[in-house]
């Protein structure tokens, strides 16, 4: 029997209309294909949460110790701070710090692309391997089908093209080897218990590396367990009927068997235990983020989780709408009592019906043992089902409506069945012929739509403007794309798509923040601090907000109350060092020179390379006298930022005032040597302004006219430098006169 079921298989996968190659040209076409589809990537930018969790993630710069990536969570938060997600991945951190050390320390979009794509055709490949031994190992061109189907699906994009997807990727990348490793070892037919234990205890720890780079990496144990279960002890339900008695049950599992789901049920729930202890708490997720989630009715959360199911299993066959967020009113909520009307609750109801028509047909009917393609679609099924599991808000609540990024393993499963169900209509001639053209426009057309999908994900104004195709009644998508907007100095558009964003999603606290900085910047500070007021209410431990409160309000010289936001602010974030900066030129407006310079002072401890509040103590410091201090403080803040040319300049004049001539002149052409790194071309013009007046003071007058012309060939405007060149030219002419006079006197002396 098992000898005619091969054959079946191997008869079957014959049929397909493609020429049976050699392995590895299977691999180098899928490998080919993966690269092609996107090699738009590699010219992307970082985008959306590329920006927080790399760009602005301080884990991933070298500087910061490897040791403290285990205590944070993937944005960089630690673990215990109640704001953090919880997303603990300490794995795929260490990848991107990897990229950043390859590439001398540099943060480069290109490197972290690549990786992605690399990443991309290895798993893709893996497949290609993974799905021949789903398939009996007897079917190379129904895997190489199922692979290429694989590397080219457009939902794959998120995860290849965005670089937060990398968590994605080196979580299946690690999952396929541990059910690689698994099959070998069910597989053999003598084994000892040692062997096993072994065996077990490495897909074990291979799992807990796949979980560390995502959560989901845990769940390929489920999947070897099942495996393990219906392929290799070809247990059905009807034979689990048979023997309800534990006792009996024994008889059904191999003793090799049995040992190996031992060892694999202790590892799954000790690392999920171990899991759970790192994590702490669970996060906690605004109402923005998953709707669905906050309703209060259980029938109803039930409804609205099977309509997100339906979209989800919808985009893998048609991947038309693909979005980078479907939260906000992208997918609107179903209640109750819109029921008859909300058509959707008859999807939802055809979708329970046909799933559990399916279930049956998989797993209790007796007609179907007869299929010999039955284990195939089976463990296709629970490899969708299983690694989606953890995204579907059944095991805990999730912070987002639909991802893209979390269908990556899933999709394989999906892939399973669609191929199988391909290779069936296979049974003459004919229709080999139209199943063939059939394939090469469906892998043509996937190819494009990744292509195309790619290049949406290159930079943040195309990504966001590619949203509004998709949800453009979701609030988060114009808001984005305001901030984008913003950005490129395109300020109307900005205020008109956060606006839009308001109009949406009255209570937005982050587009009326956003929106009232802008305000702020175009001096309409009343309608800005009605946004941010309105800000605080909503959501009262918005600290940037009371921040941008406490600006507005001393622009409007109530000093009290900017006082009291920026304290506010304080309260509910304890490290702000911009909030210590602000308050810092309150307190200056204000005349308190002393809580001004105590306000900077923390902003500095908290953020040393904070270098305007550096530069502003130094300032103050110089302005009320206080020179040996500002000289103090300027030599600090040296030794933290020695590429800083606003430093040297600052030092540079204070010790000029002190006389230290030649100190000061190597202090100022130091930050004339720096010149590049400077934020405006008129601060350099300063710098040779005030290079001048030491010469002048110093009496070297040639160098000071040298100095004086070059700050006039940066900035003709300056008429203080002006004025000194003046002064200098009438000086030189005094001298030169007094000097002709000495020498006339001398002359008629000598006469």
């Amino acid at each position: 029997m098992k000898t005619k079921k091969l054959l079946d298989d191997n008869s079957l996968d014959s049929k397909l209309p493609f020429p049976k190659l050699s392995n590895w040209f299977y691999v180098i076409i899928v490998a080919c294909m993966s690269v092609l589809c996107y090699s738009n990537s590699y010219y992307g930018a970082f985008v959306f949460d590329d920006s927080e969790a790399v760009v602005n993630n301080h884990d991933v710069n070298l500087k910061t110790p490897l040791i403290k990536i285990f205590s944070h969570d993937f944005w960089g938060t630690r673990l215990t701070n109640h704001a953090s997600h919880k997303s603990y991945r300490p794995l795929t951190i260490l990848s991107f710090r990897f990229n950043v050390w390859v590439n001398n320390g540099i943060l480069s979009p290109k490197a972290f692309h690549l990786t992605n794509i690399i990443l991309h055709a290895f798993v893709s490949c893996q497949f290609l391997f993974v799905y021949n031994l789903l398939f009996n190992g007897n079917a190379p061109k129904t895997s190489f089908l199922a692979a290429l189907m694989f590397a080219v699906h457009p939902v794959h994009v998120e995860v290849v093209s965005g670089v937060v997807g990398r968590a994605d990727l080196l979580s299946t990348c690690i999952s396929l080897f541990v059910f690689i490793i698994y099959q070998k070892a069910a597989k053999t037919k003598q084994i000892t218990t040692m062997t096993n234990f072994i065996i077990t205890l490495i897909c074990c720890i291979l799992s807990c590396m796949a979980m560390l780079c995502k959560e989901q990496g845990l769940m390929i144990m489920t999947f070897c367990g099942v495996y393990e279960v219906i392929v290799i002890n070809k247990i059905t339900f009807h034979s689990l009927m048979k023997h309800v008695k534990i006792s009996k049950m024994t008889k059904l599992f191999k003793k090799e068997s049995s040992e190996r789901l031992f060892f694999l049920v202790m590892g799954f729930f000790l690392i999920l235990y171990g899991r759970w202890t790192v994590m702490g708490s669970p996060p906690v997720f605004q109402q923005i983020d998953n709707p669905a989630s906050f309703l209060k009715s259980p029938i109803e959360r039930i409804i609205n989780y099977s309509f997100i199911y339906i979209i989800n299993i919808w985009i893998l066959i048609c991947p038309v709408w693909l979005c980078f967020d479907w939260s906000m009113g992208c997918i609107s909520l179903i209640q109750l009592n819109t029921f008859p009307k909300d058509l959707r609750m008859f999807i939802v109801f055809g979708f329970w019906t046909i799933l559990l028509l399916v279930i049956y047909k998989l797993f209790f009917s007796k007609n179907y043992d007869k299929n010999f393609d039955k284990k195939q679609i089976q463990m296709g099924f629970l490899l969708g089902l299983l690694s989606f599991l953890p995204a579907s808000n059944l095991m805990f609540t999730v912070g987002f409506v639909i991802a893209e990024r979390v269908l990556y393993l899933p999709s394989a499963g999906f892939i399973i069945i669609v191929v199988l169900g391909i290779r069936r209509l296979c049974f003459n001639s004919f229709t080999q012929k139209v199943v063939g053209m059939f394939i090469i426009l469906l892998v043509y057309m996937h190819s494009v739509r990744t292509y195309n999908r790619s290049k949406d994900w290159n930079n943040e104004l195309n990504l966001f403007q590619s949203a509004l195709k998709v949800c453009p009644m979701n609030a988060k998508v114009h808001y984005n794309l305001a901030k984008s907007l913003a950005d490129i100095g395109k300020t109307e558009e900005a205020i008109n798509c956060y606006k839009h964003a308001l109009l949406l999603h009255p209570n937005y606290d982050q587009a009326m923040n956003n929106l009232a900085n802008i305000l702020k910047d175009q001096n309409e500070l009343e309608e800005a601090r009605f946004l941010l007021e309105k800000a605080v209410t909503i959501r009262n431990d918005f600290a940037a907000a009371w921040m941008n409160l406490g600006i507005v309000l001393s622009a409007q010289q109530k000093y009290i109350k900017a006082e009291n936001a920026y304290l506010t602010a304080l309260q509910h974030r304890k490290s702000y060092p911009h909030c210590y900066f602000n308050l810092g030129n309150l307190y200056l407006e204000m005349g308190e020179n002393t809580k001004a310079l105590f306000a900077w002072q923390n902003a500095t401890f908290q953020q040393p390379t904070h270098v305007i509040s550096w530069n502003n103590m130094i300032v103050l410091l110089e302005s009320i006298g206080q020179l040996k201090h500002a000289e103090h403080v300027a030599r600090t803040a040296l030794s933290i930022l020695p590429n800083e040319p606003n430093l040297y300049f600052n030092i540079a004049n204070i010790l000029g005032k002190m006389d230290k001539f030649v100190e000061a002149e190597k202090h100022f052409l130091a930050a004339i040597q720096l010149k590049h790194l400077a934020s405006k071309i008129q601060i350099v013009a300063l710098y040779h302004s005030n290079l001048g007046v030491l010469y002048h003071r110093w009496e070297k007058y040639d160098l000071a006219e040298k100095h004086y012309k070059q700050a006039l060939r940066i900035d003709p405007k300056i008429q203080k430098v002006r004025n000194n060149l003046a002064l200098l030219y009438k000086q030189l002419q005094e001298i030169n006169q007094s000097t002709l006079n000495t020498k006339s006197n001398q002359y008629e002396k000598d006469l």
